[in-house]
């Protein structure tokens, strides 16, 4: 996932986008916008892959493969010297659920940090509780 690359949306996948254009991120592209999100503010994978849509003129963004890289920059930096993350945990699902990682119990506590409320489902899964002003819009980056 070096390069950013657009494709046909595939065939299988048209029940879902409809015909258009597919675009599949680059890592890079994604760290630089997980970069831009603010302390104590949140975006979701929809929200990136809505802007990097329009960034790119594409009928939809892979959130496959969006959310996967979203999960490697976290187990990447779980690795990692604390000062030296992106906040890969100011991103959390549609529903409001943290992105299940190898180390997502620590990616949560990043988040409880910052002062979000936590609840936790009887699937395991873990819930940020937050009200709209708290997503940060992606349309207010300034990309190049």
């Amino acid at each position: 996932m070096q390069k950013v690359k657009i494709i046909d949306i595939p065939p299988k996948m048209e029940k879902y986008y409809g015909k258009g254009t597919m675009l599949h991120p680059s890592l890079s592209e994604i760290e630089e916008v997980i970069g831009s999100i603010p302390a104590n503010k949140l975006t979701t994978i929809n929200q990136i892959t809505s802007f990097l849509s329009k960034k790119h003129g594409t009928t939809v963004t892979c959130p496959m493969r969006t959310g996967n890289a979203i999960k490697k920059i976290a187990n990447r930096f779980n690795l990692e010297d604390l000062d030296e993350k992106l906040p890969f945990w100011r991103v959390i699902r549609s529903d409001k659920m943290i992105i299940k990682s190898k180390n997502f119990e620590q990616w949560a506590s990043l988040v409880e940090d910052e002062g979000f409320e936590l609840s936790f489902t009887k699937s395991g899964n873990i819930k940020v509780n937050f009200n709209s002003e708290d997503i940060f819009l992606l349309s207010n980056c300034h990309q190049r």
